[in-house]
């Protein structure tokens, strides 16, 4: 069982990138909630985000917390109390407070991950849930929007460093790990053409950047570049560049609404090199600017 009250989480000194983010939630502030009725049993202690986390690596002999690692691209190595098991996209990696371990990045194809620190009384019991057996560490989920889109939103709600914000994070962390659980009982090997699920999860991975149509399609298909946009679109309703851009004013939105990044920073944060660009985009999906929007959401 891990105790909440745990001194302050130990991440790595990997150099940040432009688009990579780390926070850690301030030792008080866990410490405030740690008997919340909603926050004792699993709340984060910190979140992150490494995009193709080239020289990642990390070890620690006596971990005061526990630890989950998403992969969504690319592939690393992780290594418990001696056993050593390969990390590839879609796969969970769960070390559990206490047991020694390291873990590192691929050097010829390194992973894109989230991570997120976490402790609580109920943690092991979310972690067993996930795994197929209690002494194992690893766990293969796939590669889901819905799992992109929540640790996006985890990420995010903790930058505020404000008690609600982490309450409504405790709980969105314990919907992720029961998802999670989930997704491990129900995959099975998909004989579709494309697999779409594979595709959100990778857009949502992608959604800082600027990205071109046939690195989409060879990272997540098989398929010629014309019946990927024909399926996709049979599948979905929309052309894959189309889908990409309201995941993107999806998201900021979800900014604009709980943030108080200026436009300019959101349309930075989801790889816009011009904020009027990113306005003209915006209104065209939303009907409004964004500026009018954040306005009217403020005055309800």
């Amino acid at each position: 069982m891990s105790d909440i009250l745990t001194p302050p989480v130990e991440t790595s000194r990997w150099p940040l990138p432009k688009t990579g983010r780390r926070v850690v939630i301030p030792h008080a502030l866990v410490t405030e909630l740690a008997e919340h009725p909603l926050c004792r049993d699993c709340m984060p202690h910190g979140v992150g985000f490494y995009p193709a986390a080239a020289g990642h690596h990390m070890g620690r002999a006596e971990p005061r917390d526990h630890l989950v690692i998403y992969c969504l691209a690319g592939s690393g190595v992780a290594e418990l109390e001696g056993r050593r098991k390969p990390v590839r996209a879609g796969d969970v990696l769960l070390l559990r407070e206490g047991q020694r371990h390291r873990y590192r990045a691929n050097p010829q194809d390194p992973w894109t991950i989230y991570w997120v620190h976490l402790g609580g009384a109920e943690v092991d019991t979310y972690f067993n849930e996930i795994l197929s057996s209690p002494d194992g560490f690893t766990a293969t989920v796939g590669q889901h929007s819905r799992l992109t889109e929540d640790l996006e939103l985890l990420l995010t709600t903790v930058t505020r460093f404000r008690p609600h914000h982490l309450i409504y994070a405790a709980n969105l962390l314990k919907s992720l790990l029961s998802f999670m659980a989930l997704m491990r009982r129900q995959r099975q090997a998909r004989n579709v053409a494309l697999d779409v699920p594979r595709i959100q999860a990778w857009l949502q991975a992608h959604l800082h950047q600027r990205i071109e149509l046939e690195q989409l399609v060879s990272a997540t298909s098989e398929l010629s570049l014309y019946h990927f946009i024909r399926e996709y679109k049979r599948q979905t309703g929309q052309t894959p560049m189309q889908a990409f851009q309201h995941l993107k004013i999806t998201r900021a939105c979800y900014l604009l609404d709980i943030t108080d990044l200026s436009i300019a920073q959101v349309a930075d944060d989801l790889g816009y090199d011009d904020p009027y660009y990113f306005s003209r985009q915006f209104k065209k999906v939303m009907g409004v600017a964004p500026r009018d929007y954040r306005r009217e959401r403020s005055e309800r």
